[in-house]
């Protein structure tokens, strides 16, 4: 019998949430009363559903209705469609998200609600899951308005077929009835959707990261057979152990970052490794290395901008491929981080200093990079702000315009982030407050779970020993703490 579990579920918020859940103490005393147990909570899972897609679309409609010009005289920003840049903003606060994230269901939940009454019904009543309804809304929007709605309950009245279709079964479902059902020919579609085409890169753990192409689909087609071509000739070669998969990735690679034909660095014929593949890597890459790895002294990991952790050998092979070294000065070392109300602009090393200090736009969960955001005065300049690295935090355009507009504020507070009075921090304590009343922490990018020396080289205790018994149960040698020279990480 597994863990006991509480069986009963009430709202820390029963002012706006009223009453409880109960799980029948019967539903674990046999498998089929676990059974229906998982079947009724699907069907609260498709009405909790339901009641978000309420919520966030009167959350977006309420914040319509507020006087949203902003501070007067700034010029028109965020396309004109403030309202609902400051719901997505609010959403995420409100639930923890990205933007991104916030953004797809505030769409999700005003079609759902507004434009697929009959969808948003049927989801309520447990009769399709909420990824059953994503699917077909997703599909429908691509529709034009008036074609939308009968799209889509055809779509519904083929959710079953003596029971109910999975996720993916209702998704190719409902892809190819949208292409019958399209009152548009498929060369307008395609002449719109070339337009969307796109690359974009997503980190993932171990120092590896996974890069997307949307292309034509003729393009992308002849673009693997040429890499499938070349990973299947270099596996035919003697002595080649890698596979075909890997061949792939590293034909893609070699294909992109390779140096001219012809020339000694790109033989016509070779597939190289990724490793023999750094050398030529001429793109402007951000790495922070602490001392004792750049000098080979220590195998802790390193930060590749706008990725996370890579393995020291990468870091260091990357450091001696680029053309020059930028040390991170402080204030102590010759770039001022103050210049007062001498220069609105931050200069070259003051900026450097930011992007290395804050990492990313700092309004908690956004994640865009340094390279891409804005210096603004937390105080502004017209306001009396001074140019100073205490004053000046990297915000996102979007973030910036809400700022900018009075829409969401920006302001120090009094107390360093682990709640004690005063401001004597390398990072100014600063609160992002948006424009329901939520005042998050705007922190910048913590590195010390990556930079920082680690304070021991074991694993936590494991519990106490049977007195008498001080030996560990496989090497049979005594356990004790291991002292670990700490190591400075100044950024290059």
């Amino acid at each position: 019998m597994g863990a006991v579990v509480e069986l009963g579920f009430a709202s820390r918020f029963p002012d706006v949430l009223a009453g409880g859940l109960e799980l029948a103490a019967e539903a674990l005393t046999a498998p089929g009363g676990t059974a229906r147990a998982l079947r009724a909570l699907a069907d609260f899972d498709a009405y909790s559903a339901a009641l978000r897609a309420v919520l966030v679309d009167r959350l977006a409609a309420e914040i319509a209705e507020e006087p949203l010009e902003g501070r007067h005289g700034q010029p028109t920003r965020l396309g004109g469609h403030i309202a609902h840049a400051v719901a997505v903003s609010e959403l995420a606060a409100l639930q923890g998200t990205s933007e991104h994230a916030a953004a797809r269901a505030l769409n999700f939940s005003t079609a759902l609600v507004n434009t697929h009454p009959a969808v948003h019904e049927a989801l309520a009543s447990g009769d399709i899951t909420e990824a059953h309804a994503r699917a077909l809304v997703d599909q429908a929007a691509t529709l034009p308005e008036h074609a939308a709605e009968p799209y889509a309950l055809e779509a519904l009245a083929r959710a079953r077929k003596g029971r109910l279709r999975t996720p993916g079964e209702f998704r190719t479902l409902a892809r190819d009835l949208r292409e019958r059902l399209h009152p548009d020919s498929i060369t307008h579609r395609r002449a719109a959707a070339r337009e969307d085409r796109r690359v974009w890169l997503q980190p993932e753990d171990d120092g590896m990261c996974t890069l997307t192409a949307l292309l034509p689909a003729e393009a992308g087609h002849a673009a693997y057979q040429r890499i499938d071509a070349l990973a299947r000739a270099a596996h035919r070669a003697d002595g080649e152990a890698r596979t075909l998969p890997q061949l792939r990735a590293d034909a893609l690679a070699h294909a992109v970052l390779r140096a001219p034909e012809g020339t000694a660095a790109a033989p016509a014929a070779a597939v190289p490794t990724p490793e023999d593949l750094l050398a030529g890597v001429k793109a402007e890459i951000v790495v922070h290395i602490p001392a004792a790895v750049a000098l080979g002294a220590s195998d802790a990991p390193a930060l590749l901008d706008g990725h996370g952790p890579i393995d020291p050998a990468t870091a260091r092979a990357l450091a001696a491929a680029a053309p020059t070294w930028q040390r991170l000065f402080t204030d102590t070392e010759g770039t001022p981080l103050a210049l007062g109300r001498t220069a609105y602009r931050p200069p070259a090393g003051l900026r450097r200093f930011l992007n290395y200090r804050d990492g990313t736009c700092r309004v908690p969960g956004c994640t865009r990079p340094a390279h891409t955001t804005e210096a603004d005065h937390a105080t502004e300049w017209q306001d009396g702000g001074t140019t100073d690295a205490a004053n000046l935090a990297l915000l996102c355009p979007r973030h910036h315009a809400l700022k900018s507009l009075a829409l969401h504020h920006l302001t120090h507070t009094t107390e360093d982030a682990d709640g004690t009075e005063g401001t004597d921090t390398p990072s100014p304590a600063l609160i992002w407050t948006t424009l329901l009343g939520q005042a998050l922490p705007a922190e910048p990018l913590d590195r010390d779970h990556v930079l920082a020396p680690r304070t021991t080289d074991h694993p936590p205790p494991r519990p106490p020993e049977p007195p008498g018994n001080t030996q560990h149960p496989r090497h049979g040698q005594q356990q004790g703490p291991r002292e670990r020279e700490p190591e400075v990480p100044p950024p290059f």
